[in-house]
């Protein structure tokens, strides 16, 4: 049977997992990829759009689950949430009171609402684009919404957990050997009504505590992709990362701090999207890194860190040596896991090559890099 064409886009280590089964096959994918977030800490490499895969909505949406608290120890979860365009939000607006949620825009269109809870508080929203960041800190109101065709949000949670409510609140597994983004469903309907008591006992069990119509009704008087503070840019001027961790804020793709280093392994712009100042636990640094490719005779990246790290794809492609496992090759949406006291070495092997990283603790990789480089105003290293 002709194979389908969808498989020529996919990463090859999604191709490397799906057909290990097969008789041709001479031998199995390194034991480094898997194909869902293992349930202990370990190393590991999970390619785009494997994972075990849950159905979030009636309309199609699906969360993937890339890093748990089991496969964090706790330190954080890592959650793709991919849908069609749609009237709903996502969620009822909502808070967290122990954990704090940031969203990063992967694919396609999605709104992202955000207000402090706090008297005189301003309610912010924006529509995130690729390569967009938001953060959501305990205590604020938030909710969410696909908007394009094809739009895929991470959600990053620190500290790990909270994608436990997932699982509860699961619609059913969802497979699909040809890795498909979503479900597809044509009608739209909407994916909640009022919670009863019980409902809402459980959701607080789980933190999250709604914000009903009398406190809070997501804006729609979008501007240009904002509403909020008319003193804020949104791809128009630069943003800067928050002075106060327990207020959200928002950083459009490249707009945001950037800084650049060059040394004997090449080029590197590091654009920090949250320190661990941003966030009342101090205990993560989240982050993108855009790399140049390696020369002839410059040497391999070589790290170990105190704490734990994770990498997702953006662009290009990295090559990956992890301690004790043979080299991967990453493309874009593929995650990478390193627990702390890992030694891992990295290269760009094609030019413009950028991960999402996230790291665990109050000193990060991306800390140190910093160390050595200085503050840039481009989002690309020189020529």
């Amino acid at each position: 049977m002709k194979p389908s064409p969808l498989f020529l886009t996919l990463s090859p280590l999604f191709l490397a997992l799906t057909s290990s089964s097969s008789p041709s096959t001479p031998s199995p994918p390194s034991p480094l990829v898997v194909d869902t977030a293992p349930s202990h800490l370990r190393p590991y490499i999970l390619p785009r759009y494997a994972g075990h895969a849950i159905k979030l909505t009636t309309s199609g949406q699906i969360i993937r689950f890339s890093i748990t608290a089991n496969s964090s120890a706790g330190a954080f979860s890592l959650v793709q949430h991919a849908g069609k365009a749609t009237g709903w939000t996502s969620a009822r607006p909502h808070t967290h009171r122990r954990v704090h949620e940031h969203f990063f825009c992967t694919k396609g269109r999605v709104e992202l609402w955000t207000k402090k809870n706090a008297t005189g508080a301003v309610d912010e929203a924006r529509v995130l684009t690729q390569g967009d960041f938001g953060t959501a800190p305990p205590g604020t109101i938030h909710t969410f919404q696909h908007i394009d065709p094809d739009s895929q949000l991470t959600h990053i949670y620190n500290p790990g957990g909270f994608e436990e409510l997932f699982q509860v609140f699961s619609l059913g597994d969802f497979e699909s050997p040809h890795g498909a983004p979503y479900e597809l469903v044509e009608e739209d309907q909407r994916p909640f009504g009022d919670a009863t008591p019980e409902q809402e006992a459980q959701l607080n069990s789980l933190d999250l505590w709604i914000a009903k119509a009398d406190v809070y009704v997501p804006r729609r008087d979008f501007v240009n992709g904002t509403a909020g503070d008319a003193r804020l840019n949104w791809h128009d001027g630069n943003n800067s990362l928050s002075s106060d961790p327990m207020d959200p804020y928002y950083i459009a793709k490249d707009y945001g701090p950037k800084y650049l280093l060059n040394s004997e392994d090449g080029y590197k712009v590091i654009q920090p999207l949250l320190t661990a100042s941003q966030t009342p636990f101090r205990n993560l640094t989240v982050g993108t890194i855009t790399l140049s490719p390696r020369r002839k005779g410059e040497k391999a990246n070589v790290v170990r860190l105190e704490n734990h790290f994770a990498i997702q794809m953006d662009e290009g492609q990295l090559a990956l040596t992890i301690q004790g496992y043979e080299r991967e090759l990453l493309l874009q949406g593929d995650v990478a896991f390193i627990p702390a006291g890992t030694r891992f070495e990295y290269y760009a092997t094609v030019p413009f090559t950028k991960f999402l990283y996230v790291n665990a603790g109050e000193r990060g990789y991306a800390d140190e890099l910093l160390e050595r480089a200085v503050p840039w105003n481009f989002p690309v290293y020189p020529a």
